[in-house]
This record gives C-alpha cells, structure tokens and sequence, in this order.
C-alpha cells in the first residue's frame, strides 16, 4: 500500500515485484532545453522525464535475495549522471552516464557476477510513478511562476482567472458526488487573500445592465458625499463586495463623454482682463479633478444652452410623468464659489418648475 505524498514511502509492483521507495528528495524538472528522457524496453518506447538533484532509497527482493540501495541522479554540466550507493550506510558508489538501466545491472552484477537476471533501471529508480511525475512538475510549474506582487496587473489577472478556472473544474467534480444533478448547484464566487490583497472570483454570467445601474447607484453617493477617488479606492481594499474603482470611474467616465457629446459645453473666451494673474497659493479645495477642471477654463467661461438640457431631460420627465404640461417654468438662479482667493467660480443654474407659482421645484 502506498502513502505518497503523505508520507515519502512509495509502493509499487513492476512485473510482479514489490518495489518500495523511500522518497528524500524528488528533484525538479531542468527547463526544455536541458530535460532529458530515457525509454522502456518494452517495445512502446515510454519515455520518462529525468530529474534533477533526485534521491531515493529502494527496496526489493526475489527470492531469497534482498536489496535496498541507494538511487540518484543528477546533471552534470546538461548530463544526468545515475548513482547507485549499497552496502553499510551506502558508501560503495558506482555510476553510469549511459542509463539507469546500465547502473542497475552494474550493481547486480557486482552483487552476483553468475546471475543471468536484468534490472529494469526504470523500475529500480522508480521513474514510471506518476506520483513522482506530478510532484516534480509542480516543483518545475512553481520554479517559473513570480511572486504575486512581482507581476504587473494584466499577469495578476491572468493568474487569478486560470486559479478561478482551476477551482471551478475541482468544483463541478467533487459536487457531483454530493449532490443530484437535478439540485442545479452553482458555484456563485469565492474570496481569498493573496499577500493581503482581498480577491473575489465571479463566476455567474454577469449582468452588465444590472452592473452598469449597481455601479451608477454607487457614483452618485460618491459624488453626493464628496468621497475622493483614492479613498473609495481605500474602502475598497477593506470592503471586497464593494465595486472596484475602476469600475466606477468607467461608468463616470462613460456618462462624462455622454453628456460632452448630447449637451455639449461650449467655451467663451473672455479677453477683457488682460491684467488678470494666476497667482500660485493654495486651493481652499482639495479635488484634484477640481482643480484640474478649474484651472482648464481660466479667463474663459463655459456654458450650455438651456435648450439642449431640455431636450435631454425632457422625455424622461414625461415618462415619469413628473412633466405632462406643453408649458415649462424654468426658475434661473447663481451660486458663486472662491476657488482661489483671487478667482471666482461663478455657477449659473436653472430649475424646471414643478408648478409655475410655487418656488419648490421637482425634477
């Protein structure tokens, strides 16, 4: 019976021969280049992967006879190089840089020069497991993957997503043995941390018009705050269900380049006040996107047409039936704010009139 990988003992019967492997070391697999392959003699030429740096203990017997040694291989300057060690504590060595197969029969013979019997150096250094194979392709994945915080974002999402398809075939296998195929199970998301980076995996098909309403819901209570971009981009390391910021700004962006393009701001330049001087203090905001739009429209005053706004606004109005009058009150009023201390910011705004005589509007 064999324990590996839980333990390092190894059991195999290779052509009605018990071989049991004491595991040390399993080795790891050199890049392509350098791997190299023996083959069975069985006649369907089975090549198996060589590794490097691999030890392990061997025991078998025939008979009356009994053998434990001592296996290796390692590379030498791009050769695998096959060691057998026996006797006391393994210190009688012999080596071959023809095949394990080579080695194993050298031993045999210094064992017994008379004996007609042939080791199989395959099974005698234990190379046909498959548990090896896979341990030591997984030492040989894990030797070229980056750590996480070493990968730019594109190769991050990439790992995520192939650990995301990984976990979702695990998933689909082991549930079939617990639940009825009838029960419709799903497997929904999963959360994990790597290297204190909190990480959700979907895995239902998204809804990019339910998305697109949960992300313009979050916008507004951004805007209506203020909360600054990087310290929603701070809530969100702490909150892992809250959507991502680029998400959010997406979809303000994507609004942005809408209104741009329906009600468009046109720009008038004001060339009367040529002795008007930008003075560098400080902003009594601190909104970097403020600043940034501010400053792009000094000694120039932006405005939109009333009429363009309503047009826009109107139709949704009517559907909500908050308008369903031929005739539109409109209610003009200003909002003046220092942005520096020499330059003003002045808001003219407009408000449609839920009723002509009432000042409290609805839309």
């Amino acid at each position: 019976m064999s324990y590996y990988p839980v333990t390092n003992i190894l059991k195999l019967n290779q052509n009605n021969t018990i071989y049991t492997y004491t595991i040390i070391k399993e080795g790891f697999y050199s890049s392509n280049n350098i791997l190299k392959y023996t083959f069975s003699c069985s006649g369907d030429n089975t090549q198996y992967k060589l590794s490097d740096q691999y030890l392990i203990h061997t025991s078998w017997s025939r008979g009356k006879s009994k053998h434990t040694i001592k296996c290796e291989i390692n590379y030498i300057n791009t050769l695998p190089i096959f060691k057998i060690g026996f006797e006391d504590r393994f210190q009688t060595c012999i080596e071959s840089i023809k095949s394990a197969t080579d080695v194993a029969n050298k031993y045999l013979y210094i064992k017994n020069s008379n004996t007609k019997t042939r080791l199989s150096g395959i099974h005698v250094f234990g190379l046909n497991s498959q548990e090896l194979k896979r341990k030591c392709e997984k030492k040989y994945q894990f030797r070229f993957l980056k750590p996480f915080n070493m990968l730019g974002n594109t190769m991050k999402i990439k790992r995520v997503r192939k650990f995301g398809e990984l976990i979702s075939d695990s998933f689909n296998n082991v549930v079939k043995s617990s639940f009825h195929p009838d029960d419709n199970f799903a497997l929904q998301e999963i959360h994990f941390k790597v290297q204190d980076k909190n990480i959700q995996v979907n895995f239902e098909n998204r809804n990019l018009e339910k998305e697109n309403k949960k992300n313009e819901a979050f916008l507004k209570v951004i805007d209506q705050g203020p909360i600054a971009r990087d310290s929603y981009r701070s809530l969100t390391a702490l909150l892992s269900k809250l959507p991502r910021e680029n998400a959010i700004y997406t979809v303000k962006k994507n609004i942005n380049e809408e209104m741009a393009n329906k009600i468009p701001i046109s720009i008038l330049n004001i060339s009367n006040f040529s002795s008007f001087n930008l003075i560098n203090e400080n902003l009594n905001i601190n909104n970097s996107e403020v600043e940034e739009e501010i400053l792009k429209y000094v000694r120039k005053a932006g405005y939109r047409r009333v009429t363009d706004i309503l047009i826009y606004i109107i139709p949704g109005l009517v559907k909500r039936k908050i308008l369903n009058n031929s005739i539109i009150n409109l209610r003009k009023s200003g909002d003046g704010r220092n942005v520096r201390r020499k330059l003003k910011h002045v808001m003219i705004t407009f408000t449609i009139l839920w009723h002509a005589k009432q000042d409290k509007s609805r839309g």
